[in-house]
């Protein structure tokens, strides 16, 4: 296996992926982009960095783990990151063996709204032209959301709004709150979505999920909406893997996202 530390910024050793690619270079595998989440505050990749990408190893993909700007970093800094590791990865995809028309990102809680915006705000004109990228590059082809922050209008997960934006809720504007949320800027250009929650989530409301999920399918784009019943916010993997000292957070209904979502990805 091919794992190693590649810095995508040289202004900045905070942003990275570690990679995570199959030594059989015989054949062009499709890539997965691994955002952890954390609120936007932290990069939680103990439990949904590397045993994600190992993960996604098993099923056939070459993986790569982002690690990006948190804590006092504001939007869209996170984006630009993401953006870097897509292109990095399009860019090097004879290195990687990979097959560059299959480039995908899955993200986690923030990590989740940091993927959706991937797919979504891939085109924020900051964002490309720090990056220097053509329209679309930066996109991935699809994306995983799991257990997403999406929505700054209903419900949400305030503090990681509050991180991206640097100041509290209470003073957005409704004009910034609509800009942030996931729901309310999709397009036709956004890239498909596998969008993927938990009933029993008490931190992540799954309202952002299922307006999410409604607005693809208004705009007639494709996308899967999987609510399992069982599970509390943060599950990783859902097995034994992942539980760290929770063992509720195992749960044989939210394990079957990988598959699924594999599954779903053959399809496009």
């Amino acid at each position: 296996m091919l794992h190693e530390r590649i810095y995508l910024d040289a202004s900045d050793t905070r942003v990275y992926i570690d990679t995570y690619v199959a030594n059989d270079t015989s054949h062009a595998r499709p890539a997965m982009l691994v955002i952890p989440g954390g609120g936007y505050r932290q990069v939680c990749t103990d439990r949904e960095g590397e045993p994600i990408a190992i993960a996604f190893m098993a099923k056939g993909y070459n993986a790569f783990v982002l690690n990006y700007r948190v804590d006092g970093e504001t939007y869209p800094a996170q984006l630009i990151d993401a953006s870097r590791a897509i292109v990095h990865i399009r860019d090097n995809a004879e290195k990687y063996s990979v097959d560059k028309e299959k480039v995908y990102a899955v993200g986690f809680s923030a990590g989740g709204h940091l993927a959706g915006s991937l797919a979504i705000m891939h085109d924020e004109p900051e964002v490309l032209k720090t990056l220097g990228a053509r329209k679309g590059y930066n996109r991935p082809d699809a994306a995983i959301l799991a257990y997403p922050v999406v929505s700054a209008v209903k419900q949400t997960h305030l503090g990681s709004f509050e991180t991206l934006l640097g100041k509290n809720v209470s003073s957005f504007s409704e004009q910034e709150r609509e800009y942030l949320s996931l729901e309310c800027r999709a397009s036709s250009d956004s890239a498909p979505l596998f969008i993927w929650h938990t009933a029993e989530d008490q931190i992540v409301p799954i309202n952002g999920s299922m307006a999410l999920a409604e607005r693809y399918v208004e705009l007639g784009l494709k996308t899967t909406l999987r609510l399992y019943p069982y599970g509390r916010h943060g599950v990783a993997l859902s097995n034994d893997i992942t539980v760290r000292d929770d063992p509720y957070a195992a749960q044989p209904l939210a394990e079957g996202w990988i598959d699924e979502s594999c599954a779903w990805l053959k399809t496009l």
